[in-house]
């Protein structure tokens, strides 16, 4: 009987031990950190190992987000040289993919933390990304991002950090190699890397057109100067700018950043009374042909006279005002019309036009020494002026180049820019 009470209690013993491990009475095993819910506002975090958890280091995380002009501004001055991209970091009032028609920058902070188990961050590294292009890098519909990156700042507890880039692209798009061939670059306090690159190409048909976006990938990694692990981050994306390439421009297909006006720029210096004219009909006529708001637009190319010498013949040549060439003593006089015939606001009859010369004045070309000499109706839609021939070809020769590397369509409309 007495065996009998002392087995029972045995029993009675062991189950109320089950009970209470039921009910957490024991203490609970320590959760794996895969188990353990992330950081929160870091970007994408990965748990360390065991090792670095004894050590402080729970979380290694990276994030990407804006670079502010601060940012950009603590980089050397060459990472804001190079090409027309490269100018276009330094702007601080676009965002993250500052940009103008022919050329942009993308550019992003990328920031490594460290994070203990109090969910608090520990460590820190900035690395600035920075993919700077001209649209006509690559011949055609091509174009290359010179990649520069940067490390800001790195707190003493980590080692150094890797970042590895590559970019796909949409619709008739496809993406080059990856950054620096597929290789993670490794940053230490204060290093940087600037030979990557990336590169695009459509294969966009001729007649048509075709809107491509860029996004980014990153991969990135964190080593302590405590532990042997280095842990992998998974891939971070974002977005790069939105790019139109076309064949129905010239001889050959190329691309533009979207969303910008076409521009035609004549410089006063080199296209002299050319430019001159312009400017002058850009200020007295009221319709300010070429201006914001006024822009003019490319005209049809008519197959059978595709430098629109008709539509210039009836402004300059036809009675019953042909244009007076050399009477107001330009040498090498000739006639230059604005706006251009080949837009859809020119090749007006040149009875309707005001008639203008440009002079040279102590060296100075300005529109103060414009002398009118037929014509001042306040409603005129177009100005013939007299300009010699040189500077007349010179400024027909801008138009022509800017509506190739600005690829703008037939009927596409364009701002007329002059410039010292």
């Amino acid at each position: 009987m007495k065996h009998l009470r002392r087995g029972l209690a045995a029993i009675a013993s062991l189950a109320l031990a089950t009970a209470l491990c039921a009910v957490g009475a024991e203490p609970a095993a320590a959760a794996s950190p895969t188990s353990r819910t992330a950081p929160q506002g870091h970007g994408t975090c990965t748990p360390t190992d065991p090792e670095l958890q004894r050590q402080g280091t729970a979380w290694t995380c990276i994030k990407l987000g804006p670079a502010p002009a601060s940012a950009v501004a603590a980089a050397p001055a060459r990472a804001r040289a190079g090409n027309p991209g490269a100018d276009q970091c330094l702007k601080d009032d676009q965002g993250n993919i500052p940009s103008i028609r022919t050329a942009y920058c993308t550019k992003y902070l990328a920031e490594y933390v460290t994070i203990g188990e109090d969910d608090k961050v520990n460590g820190r590294a900035q690395v600035l990304v920075l993919a700077a292009a001209a649209m006509n890098s690559l011949p055609k519909a091509a174009w290359a991002e010179e990649v520069r990156v940067y490390t800001l700042s790195m707190t003493p507890n980590i080692a150094y950090v890797t970042l590895q880039l590559s970019s796909t692209c949409s619709g008739q798009c496809t993406a080059g190699p990856l950054a620096w061939g597929g290789n993670p670059v490794q940053l230490k306090a204060g290093q940087a890397r600037e030979d990557g690159q990336l590169s695009y190409s459509s294969s966009v048909g001729k007649g048509f057109d075709t809107m491509i976006n860029i996004y980014y990938h990153i991969n990135g990694t964190i080593k302590t100067t405590t532990g042997t692990g280095v842990h992998r981050n998974t891939s971070l994306n974002w977005y790069g700018p939105t790019v139109r390439c076309d064949d129905k421009v010239g001889q050959w297909a190329g691309c533009i950043v979207n969303g910008h006006t076409a521009n035609v720029t004549f410089h006063r210096s080199k296209y002299k009374g050319a430019a001159i004219a312009y400017e002058w009909a850009q200020i007295h006529l009221l319709s300010h042909p070429g201006t914001p708001g006024n822009l003019l637009n490319r005209w049809y190319v008519d197959p059978l006279d595709p430098k629109a010498k008709n539509r210039r013949a009836l402004t300059c040549d036809r009675a019953p005002y042909a244009f007076p060439r050399g009477a107001t003593g330009i040498p090498k006089d000739s006639c230059d019309e604005y706006p251009f015939a080949r837009t859809t606001q020119g090749g007006n009859p040149g009875q309707q036009c005001i008639d203008i010369t440009p002079r040279e004045v102590g060296g100075v070309w300005d529109v103060a020494n414009v002398q009118v000499d037929r014509g001042t109706p306040p409603n005129a839609p177009c100005i013939r002026a007299h300009v010699n021939e040189d500077d007349n070809e010179a400024a027909g020769t801008e138009y022509g180049n800017a509506v190739l590397s600005d690829r703008i369509y037939e009927g596409e409309p364009f701002e007329v820019i002059i410039d010292p």
